[in-house]
């Protein structure tokens, strides 16, 4: 069993009592130790900013019990993660530095580059890495520890009709109408001609800016990604692994202020300005000159998708199989063309939540029916808005119901899991937090969700 030395009960004690106020005397509180889980400690602040986040989600919902929770969960956050680490799970150097890369450059980009990331927070970004690094580290072995505890969770079909029965039936849920619905989409290929026309384009802007025309003006004016031409190009530093392979091998080859050969990509033709390198990132900037997209390509795609539906039509292949094999569209097609319910993965959607414009076309359609091919407008893999061709196919819609197994098998299913999950972590918690020292300030030591945490003869 782990046991804590006495300099860590000292510590323990130390950090408790060492309250920092604003003046001696005025007892306003800044900040202050309210939990120590081993060598760990819990700030008060981390506490109050939880809650304030809470609060402006769910503004009628103030209560002290709520920081209780808060204080649980950084109690069962730390005993995750130092069992993690006691344990040596597995969790390279590697990947903290690409999640925290990511993470920087997720940010960098809300804040027009990581100058702007710098300015919003006082520090460069090597002190930002530095100031998140161990967060992130503890995120991941949280991570670690939760997928080795719940691997093996699974249900039978015994589980599921167990916990379904368990339910008071006062309280089953009630289920407002719902469909199944899939869509089979053809986005037009871009034709050789089209293509020609961008590398003719992109080979004149490149001559330009050999013969010494500015960078950063020519991307502004011409580049078709808008979201970095409005900087000149610029794309902030980037590491490896974070740009398509064609794009990051041409930055990490080109010497740094040097004009990259043209650079073909699936987002179009590039040329690149490596401006500085840094360890194995590089800062840099480019143009992007997409192909575009005529009016032919799009009749193509209108006779493709055609063809497509006439072979529904003759059952010489289902809309499933037919929305796999041909449907442009990878994330549903991979599911036969299936939309997907977002807070649970399940394939029947409450119908008020649809999106709109399939809402408007499910309600011309009986289940077992396939609407006409249409041209819409959608956001493609890369979020970018494209005209696409799409034919939706109602599979199945129920009436408002309380729930039960026939119809709402699924729905139990996940449940059933998701409650032997949270029954085997609870078990998993109880068991191991005894191995470790554990102590609250005085002001939780009355919450009821606490009682059982802290450790006995203190």
């Amino acid at each position: 069993m782990f046991k804590l030395s006495k300099f860590l009960f000292l510590f323990a004690f130390i950090v408790l009592a060492n309250i920092v106020t604003a003046q001696p005397g005025s007892g306003e509180t800044i900040d202050g130790i309210v939990g120590v889980f081993a060598d760990k400690i819990i700030l008060h602040s981390e506490i109050e900013f939880e809650y304030q986040q809470f609060l402006k989600e769910y503004p009628d919902k103030r209560s002290d019990t709520i920081r209780c929770d808060i204080l649980k969960q950084k109690l069962t956050e730390k005993l995750l993660s130092t069992k993690a680490e006691i344990d040596s799970l597995p969790l390279t150097d590697e990947r903290i530095d690409g999640e925290l890369e990511q993470r920087i450059q997720y940010f960098a980009r809300q804040f027009g580059g990581e100058k702007g990331l710098e300015e919003f927070y006082g520090k460069s970004i090597s002190e930002i890495k530095q100031n998140y690094r161990d967060k992130i580290k503890t995120s991941l072995l949280m991570q670690e520890m939760q997928q080795k505890i719940l691997k093996d969770i699974k249900v039978s079909p015994t589980d599921i009709k167990t916990y379904f029965n368990a339910i008071d039936k006062d309280s089953l849920p009630y289920y407002s109408s719902e469909v199944e619905v899939a869509q089979i989409i053809i986005e037009p290929k871009v034709s050789k001609e089209a293509k020609d026309i961008a590398y003719q384009k992109i080979s004149e802007l490149r001559t330009r800016l050999i013969n010494g025309d500015n960078f950063r003006t020519i991307a502004k004016i011409y580049s078709d990604d808008k979201g970095s031409a409005v900087q000149g190009g610029d794309l902030g530093f980037f590491g490896r692994g974070m740009m398509v392979p064609e794009f990051e091998a041409a930055a990490f080859k080109t010497q740094q202020d040097s004009i990259s050969k043209i650079v073909e990509t699936k987002f179009g033709y590039h040329i690149i300005q490596p401006i500085k390198r840094r360890g194995e990132e590089v800062h840099a900037r480019h143009v992007l000159i997409k192909p575009q997209i005529y009016k032919a390509d799009i009749e193509d795609s209108r006779v493709k998708i055609d063809s497509i539906i006439n072979l529904i039509k003759l059952d010489s292949i289902s809309f499933t199989e037919a929305a796999k094999k041909f449907s442009t569209e990878k994330r549903t097609g991979a599911r036969g063309g299936f939309l997907s319910n977002p807070q649970n993965g399940n394939t029947k959607i409450p119908i008020d939540e649809l999106p709109k414009d399939i809402f408007l076309i499910i309600q011309n359609l009986k289940p077992g029916d396939m609407s006409n091919a249409e041209l819409t407008t959608i956001q493609n893999a890369q979020g970018e808005a494209v005209k696409v061709w799409r034919t939706i196919y109602l599979k199945s819609e129920s009436k408002p119901h309380i729930a039960n197994l026939k119809d709402d098998y699924q729905k139990m299913q996940i449940a059933a899991e998701e409650d032997k999950k949270q029954k085997t972590l609870a078990r998993w918690i109880e068991k191991n937090r005894k191995q470790f020292y554990v102590q609250v300030a005085d002001e939780y030591k009355t919450c009821p969700s606490l009682q059982s945490w802290e450790s006995k003869n203190q």
